[in-house]
């Protein structure tokens, strides 16, 4: 199992070390329900960027197909014009959001600030089957899985039987090649509640906890909720903020200012940057999901999932960290101190 527990930060640099090994990782997002899917998006493709994860590919959980085109958008905006792209077909909350499409529709000087050349019309390939090739091809072991949405994808993915890309089955398949997966969803603080992630497609939710063969690490409601990712980075770390999709997308989302909850970065950075230690864990356990949606975890040395635990003492630390990812500003000042 993963571990982040400890009080040892003398590893730690002010925003976060992101020296280690290179991680590949598949993210899969329910973008446009809620804006921390964006930032947690801009997090991972400036991970990409300094080469810290191979981002293998970006699968969709929410069944708007608009969604094919902020996405392919935002990835040429950021200079990744090939980002494969999965979609789930037949998904939950096919509505249009508060920012897909007012990015999309965003203009300066004349000119549409995204420029997406894919959209459902492409042939995108089914979210679970595009997770089984991605997988097909890496080493044994060597994937992570980020999951910030509806777990509807994972679930279809398990379900999986063979087909052109693996003789294994979804359940095989996924243990042979995941080491992790990172998943926002659920809620284990002193007052349990159904969760978002989780009750959006609830059947899912259950089948992931109950069958997946590797190691879950949740974040829940309560971890994010106490993270607040600040509008002032929005409105002064971005040059040319009204060009930026990200910075658009965060203004149409809510009245400004407002600080969002971190939900969804949290699981990314975890799943990233373990080796810096920003969460403490769970003890080992099973995480079952109840038939209202609540998170249930029962402490078992031979289970495979754990949750975070926010040590208060780290959370300027955290958002630090997060923020200076998000923003790229960590990488800049870590390349001017070589």
């Amino acid at each position: 199992m993963i571990s982040c527990n400890t009080n040892d930060k003398t590893n730690q640099t002010q925003g976060g070390d992101i020296k280690g090994e290179k991680i590949n990782l598949i993210f899969d997002t329910d973008i446009g329900n809620d804006i921390d899917d964006a930032l947690a998006l801009q997090m991972l493709l400036n991970y990409h960027k300094q080469n810290k994860i191979n981002l293998l590919g970006i699968s969709i959980s929410k069944a708007n197909p608009k969604t094919i085109d902020y996405i392919d958008g935002f990835c040429r905006f950021n200079d990744f014009p090939d980002m494969p792209l999965g979609y789930v077909y037949e998904g939950s909350k096919p509505d249009d959001g508060k920012y897909i499409i007012e990015t999309l529709n965003e203009e300066v000087n004349d000119k549409k600030i995204l420029q997406p050349k894919r959209s459902i019309k492409d042939s995108i390939p089914a979210g679970y089957k595009f997770i089984r090739n991605l997988l097909a091809k890496q080493p044994d072991l060597s994937v992570v899985l980020v999951v910030v949405g509806s777990e509807t994808n994972i679930e279809r993915l398990l379900k999986s039987e063979a087909d052109e890309f693996s003789s294994l089955n979804g359940v095989d398949l996924v243990k042979q090649k995941v080491k992790l997966i990172s998943i926002m969803g659920g809620h284990y603080g002193s007052e349990a509640f159904p969760e978002w992630n989780i009750i959006t497609d609830l059947k899912a939710a259950q089948s992931v906890f109950s069958f997946c063969p590797v190691p879950i690490i949740a974040s829940g409601w309560e971890v994010g909720n106490a993270l607040l990712y600040p509008h002032k980075s929005i409105e002064e770390d971005f040059p040319d903020p009204e060009k930026n999709p990200l910075c658009v997308s965060y203004l149409a989302w809510g009245e400004m200012p407002y600080d969002r909850p971190t939900w969804d970065l949290t699981s990314v950075l975890v799943a990233v940057e373990p080796e810096n230690e920003s969460f403490n864990l769970s003890a080992q356990g099973v995480i079952t999901i109840d038939d209202e949606g609540n998170s249930l975890f029962s402490p078992n040395e031979n289970g495979l999932h754990q949750f975070l635990i926010l040590d208060t003492a780290k959370s300027e630390y955290i958002m630090d960290t997060m923020v200076g990812t998000v923003s790229g500003k960590r990488f800049i000042n870590q390349k001017s101190d070589e």
